[in-house]
């Protein structure tokens, strides 16, 4: 029952695991981004077997676990970042690594916004998360702004990516007005994007503007 109640906290995740002079490191095999591994949790599990393992200090070895990537203190204590956190260890394999992942594709994919002007995006409770999805049948495109619903068209063309007569609806909320202005201003600068793996970037020229990952519901 208590495994139960974990699993229930976070999602299934599958990725390779360090650690080494007190830092824990978490390297997502969808994205292939490293987090830095809160220690609390079901962490002293996951370092138990990690240490116990046989493996050299700092080498990766393959870890699959039910876990949730969150905000927490930074290292330094004056900032916060992404870490992971372990609600439930399932196994640890030395000898396996990371299959590589398919691209998503552009169209038809849900792609929940995870970081704008290079910050991390945190959804405030009881709200939708900031998400855009294009359609595969046309050139609508929808999705959340992290208030309120928005909806416009977009042209795509190999790299290439415009958004244009964006629209939404006109709702006030406590939380994510920020985030939805800034993800309305970055769709309406948008030029071109990239897709590696299950993270989609859109830039103007050579600037990043923001992080998408893709879900499936």
């Amino acid at each position: 029952m208590i495994a139960d109640a974990r699993r229930s906290e976070g999602k299934p995740l599958e990725g390779m695991f360090r650690y080494m002079a007190d830092a824990a490191l978490f390297r997502d095999c969808r994205s292939n981004k490293t987090y830095p591994v809160a220690m609390e949790g079901a962490y002293k599990e996951l370092e138990s077997a990690y240490l116990n393992s046989g493996i050299e200090a700092g080498k990766e070895a393959h870890v699959v676990l039910i876990g949730r990537l969150l905000e927490r203190p930074s290292m330094e204590g004056s900032s916060s970042e992404v870490k992971l956190i372990v609600d439930h260890f399932d196994k640890l394999d030395t000898q396996s690594d990371c299959v590589p992942v398919a691209n998503a594709d552009l169209r038809n994919t849900y792609w929940k916004l995870v970081e704008i002007d290079g910050r991390p995006v945190k959804t405030p409770k009881k709200q939708r998360e900031a998400h855009v999805i294009l359609a595969s049948d046309g050139s609508r495109a929808h999705g959340n702004a992290g208030c309120n619903n928005f909806f416009g068209t977009f042209e795509a063309d190999e790299e290439e990516l415009h958004f244009s007569a964006l629209g939404s609806t006109m709702m006030t909320c406590v939380a994510g007005m920020d985030t939805e202005k800034s993800f309305l201003g970055a769709l309406a600068e948008t030029t071109r994007y990239r897709i590696s793996g299950q993270s989609l970037e859109l830039f103007a020229g050579d600037q990043l503007l923001a992080r998408l990952e893709a879900v499936y519901l």
